[in-house]
């Protein structure tokens, strides 16, 4: 009888967010097999509220995570977007939110957002409910309306850390004090702890985040910096209290500064705020001065941090692969450190479904894949700074740097033509899709106007057109609306009611 082959087994260093995602993820795909969590509780996190990107819906829904107690655990609000506030003089207040796309023929182009664009409307006010600036929610399908989220990231972890105790993951709690690695395979063979337990495992995540403990132990730390085409590298991270009005935004704001943007998160019971800026123009002292002038509150209690922005050049070596901060980290625009994550295990899993050591060509085909979403990435967030501000000498000098070839080739072609559904490659797990970029680029006053009038006129689809944009017009504010903070603090409070 042949001998039965064992499960493989996964170790992952790290419990943030990205390592219990991986877990998660995991145990999902591998329900026999063996997974550790080899991690520290002294080693904190930056914990102020983080927002998600659409991919987090199909998350929860694969590896069966609850969504009214998702909301619960971890004082999750709804995000339909991000708002941009004085990025560009085109349109000073716009956002990036993908609402209802229409789906008349149109040889593959946007027929409603060309008619849109033409009248000089933003593409959201036009598609979207009206709702969202009014921090309201449509009342059918209520919470399933979204599917993005902002959280409180302790309680994110610590919601996430019980599931994987549910679902038989182990968890091993001490410092990582030592790596072994296999002198002739050149993989991990374990991990070892401050307190001396050992930990033994097939195929190992990092997910230490800047650290990269395990990658450095594999000698594997180039770094793909795109330090040449964004110029933000710090960071101020600090809580504030909820909106004193008691209301609660459903999306995330991002205000451009002199030297960067500041975002404010909302989460149920606090807001969580940060500046994003460049050190070249600021030093942490005056980023403070600059965030209490625009926030009103004094910042007595903040976490700071300085970053690289990129990606690890490869991001699977030998028996382990890294994730998260370990794997890249641009920058918190766009919120893409928990989409990348997603997406990540998402690609990572065929190839680990039939895994041995000596599959070499899969690490490089995955590693091929997952430059494709970094530079992804790289093409989103460079669109945004893309921008006619010239009013200090960081946006002077962001206007003056390098453009990556992807975005460049799209601002060439939107010069000439419309957009297409297949000006961005999806294949390969990227985070972000043609209508994506369409909606910060018509922010930024990128998109040729006149090129969307000759579309309509050649094409003879005026009529179609106008009545799909007349009816989603009518579908911005056909639907009943109802408080987004009420309609949190109800499925907060519907166990206490029941049993009163």
């Amino acid at each position: 009888m042949d001998e039965v082959k064992k499960n493989i087994s996964f170790g992952i260093a790290g419990s943030g967010t990205a390592g219990l995602i991986a877990a998660i993820y995991l145990r999902k795909a591998f329900p026999n097999s063996p997974i550790t969590i080899v991690s520290s509780t002294e080693i904190g996190i930056i914990g102020v509220g983080e927002g998600s990107t659409e991919h987090w819906r199909s998350f929860m829904e694969l590896c069966d995570i609850g969504l009214e107690e998702m909301i619960v655990e971890s004082s999750a609000t709804h995000k339909y977007g991000i708002r941009f506030e004085n990025w560009s003089s085109v349109h000073k207040d716009y956002f990036h939110s993908v609402g209802r796309v229409d789906d008349i023929y149109a040889h593959n182009m946007f027929a409603t957002y060309m008619g849109f664009l033409e009248q000089g409307k933003t593409l959201t006010s036009q598609t979207s409910s009206v709702g969202m600036v009014k921090n309201k929610i449509s009342r059918q399908h209520l919470h399933n309306g979204t599917n993005q989220f902002h959280f409180d990231t302790f309680k994110l972890n610590n919601f996430f850390s019980s599931l994987c105790f549910k679902r038989q993951i182990r968890f091993v709690e001490g410092k990582i004090e030592n790596v072994t690695v296999n002198e002739e395979t050149k993989c991990i063979e374990s991990v070892g702890t401050h307190r001396g337990d050992i930990v033994y495992a097939d195929f190992w995540f990092d997910a230490t985040g800047f650290s990269r403990t395990l990658m450095k132990a594999l000698d594997n730390t180039e770094w793909k910096s795109f330090d040449e085409y964004l110029l933000c590298d710090s960071a101020i991270a600090f809580p504030t209290e909820s909106d004193p009005s008691g209301q609660i935004k459903p999306y995330t704001r991002a205000r451009a500064m002199s030297a960067g943007w500041v975002w404010e998160i909302p989460t149920q019971e606090r807001r969580g705020n940060g500046y994003v800026y460049s050190s070249k123009f600021i030093d942490e002292e005056k980023a403070i001065s600059e965030l209490e002038k625009i926030t009103g509150y004094k910042i007595t209690t903040h976490r700071s941090f300085n970053f690289n922005p990129g990606y690890l050049k490869n991001a699977w070596v030998k028996n382990c692969s890294s994730i998260g901060l370990a794997s890249s980290f641009v920058e918190p625009l766009e919120a893409t450190s928990i989409g990348s994550s997603i997406q990540h295990m998402k690609l990572m899993i065929p190839y680990l479904s039939s895994y041995i050591p000596e599959n070499h060509l899969s690490q490089k085909d995955f590693n091929k894949k997952f430059e494709s979403i970094m530079r992804n990435i790289l093409t989103m967030l460079r669109l945004h700074y893309w921008s006619d501000r010239r009013d200090s000498p960081f946006w002077v000098e962001q206007a003056n740097m390098p453009v990556n070839s992807e975005l460049q080739e799209l601002i060439d072609v939107w010069s000439e033509r419309p957009p297409v559904r297949t000006d961005v490659d999806s294949s390969n797990g990227e985070l972000f899709q043609s209508p994506h970029l369409i909606h910060v680029a018509q922010g930024q006053g990128l998109i040729n106007i006149e090129a969307c009038s000759r579309a309509l006129d050649s094409l003879g689809i005026r009529e179609k057109v106008s009545k799909e944009m007349d009816q989603m017009r009518h579908d911005r504010h056909s639907h009943e609306l109802v408080d987004h903070a009420e309609s949190l603090r109800e499925i907060s409070q519907v166990d206490e009611e029941w049993l009163s």
